[in-house]
């Protein structure tokens, strides 16, 4: 069976907080960081893929009207479930 390689849920926020999809600044990470009510470094390490979307970020997100919290945490584990399928060798 073929999987393909869903992407970070980071990457997503990114692309609809911080950046257009040309790679122009929408706003700070700093900005959308107290959007959410999140550490700066928190976000950042979101958006780089180096942390999870965590509920209390889902939630977040869905209160400034950028998806459902259940559509950021699905991305979440998808992404996590493919990472450790990869990680074994099942994907």
């Amino acid at each position: 069976m073929s999987m393909y390689n869903p992407s970070h849920p980071g990457r997503i926020i990114r692309q609809r907080l911080i950046e257009d999809e040309d790679g122009h600044k929408i706003d700070s990470v700093a900005v959308v960081a107290e959007r959410l009510e999140c550490h700066r470094n928190t976000l950042n390490r979101v958006i780089n893929g180096s942390a999870s979307v965590t509920p209390e970020m889902a939630l977040a997100l869905e209160q400034t009207g950028v998806g459902s919290a259940e559509f950021w945490l699905s991305m979440q584990a998808n992404y996590d479930l493919f990472q450790l399928r990869s990680s074994r060798g099942a994907a």
